[in-house]
């Protein structure tokens, strides 16, 4: 292919030839999406904080006054943002019901190319141990692979797919228990990318326990679960989960077993090993190599994501020796991660991790900022005299 200023013909070219724009207008959106708490705090810190000789005021004095209430409100609801977390534990703090909202990004960064997710989440609490959710995620993909010969990579922006979940978690004796039932809904046929076009289960477990005494701080945990195929996990999210390369279909099983420590209020680091146990056949799109294209590595060290868009495991040997049986290891993966998740600011949480793919060699940084924008919906939604 030529390079050169050719129209759009699809929404990946105009996203490509207005990248700067897009990265501007991301940058824009978290920034609003940081700020809007401010704006929420303020008006509920100015409506509790009348005074009684204010209620007793004339209108126009109540006017007058109006501004330099929601410009002190402003301040000290932006101070409530930046100041530190309770440094209580959170299984000692009674869970919250009712609507819950929560707004996440998770990036990673490989030699190979990087994945970035958006991904907005508005569910309902029915009680302290029973949730649901609805969530949809936007992909942003930056490929080495290009057709373009004026750069060596392009940006690609789509929609993923929608999804609900159901979470139950429940404490005892010093031990916390998750389950989540987590169900994708396609939104457009495979040859879009950041889809398989097919429905996607996955039913994720987590158990955690405090072991207390010499240990006071340390957490083991361990996490097991099984699904259809790599489906994306925003709720617990683990690194090497985190905005990947590639997207399979196909029965797959996962075990992680780790722990995390609390190094002091609002830090804690953590580290763990993990598993991909595929089975029977499976097929693996690339999230980096575009559906038709020409322009592809190689697949070296089982990267078959990163030689073709799709690739199907076979269920006959075949006779030449230069295309040997793939089996169901196309999808298999395994290796170890670390991470520091950081949690001072109120209302967001910040992860910065590392992955090591020993199955696919290659190293990658995980990003995940989630943002807790429970106590801004909740305001929208209360009725106002």
């Amino acid at each position: 292919m030529t390079a050169g200023r050719r129209p759009p013909q699809d929404l990946a070219d105009f996203l490509i030839m207005n990248r700067r724009k897009l990265v501007r207008s991301v940058h824009a959106s978290l920034l609003a999406i940081v700020l809007i708490p401010c704006l929420s705090a303020a008006q509920e810190k100015s409506e509790s904080t009348r005074s009684s000789s204010e209620d007793s005021g004339s209108t126009a004095g109540k006017i007058v006054k109006a501004p330099g209430r929601a410009v002190g409100a402003s301040v000290r609801a932006l101070g409530k943002l930046i100041k530190p977390s309770p440094s209580a534990a959170p299984a000692a703090q009674p869970e919250r019901t009712g609507l819950t909202s929560f707004v996440q990004v998770q990036m990673t960064s490989t030699p190979l190319g990087v994945v970035t997710t958006a991904n907005a989440t508005m569910g309902y609490n029915f009680t302290s141990h029973l949730g649901a959710d609805v969530g949809l995620p936007v992909f942003f993909v930056r490929s080495p692979f290009t057709p373009y010969t004026n750069r060596d990579y392009s940006w690609t922006a789509l929609l993923g797919d929608p999804y609900i979940d159901i979470h139950y978690t429940t404490t005892r004796s010093r031990a916390t228990f998750v389950s989540v039932l987590t169900g994708t809904i396609p939104a457009a046929n495979p040859e879009r990318t950041y889809t398989t076009g097919r429905f996607g289960v996955d039913w994720f477990n987590h158990l955690e326990g405090d072991l207390g005494g010499g240990m006071r701080g340390f957490v083991p945990f361990v996490n097991f679960g099984a699904a259809n195929g790599t489906v994306n996990r925003y709720y617990l999210p683990r690194p090497y989960s985190m905005a990947r390369l590639y997207q399979t279909l196909g029965f797959i099983a996962d075990v992680e077993a780790g722990g995390h420590f609390q190094l002091r209020p609002g830090y804690r680091i953590g580290a763990s090993a993990y598993a991909l146990l595929p089975g029977g056949r499976q097929t693996v799109f690339s999230r980096i190599v575009a559906p038709g294209s020409n322009v592809y590595g190689d697949c070296n060290h089982n990267r078959y994501f990163y030689h073709a868009f799709q690739t199907m495991s076979q269920t006959y040997l075949d006779l030449d020796e230069a295309n040997p049986r793939l089996g169901s290891e196309i999808a298999r993966d395994n290796g170890y991660s670390g991470w520091l998740e950081i949690s001072k600011m109120r209302h967001v949480t910040l992860l910065i991790g590392y992955t090591r793919s020993v199955h696919y060699a290659y190293d990658a940084v995980n990003v995940g900022l989630t943002f807790d924008a429970t106590s801004l919906i909740k305001f929208l939604a209360t009725p106002r005299r």
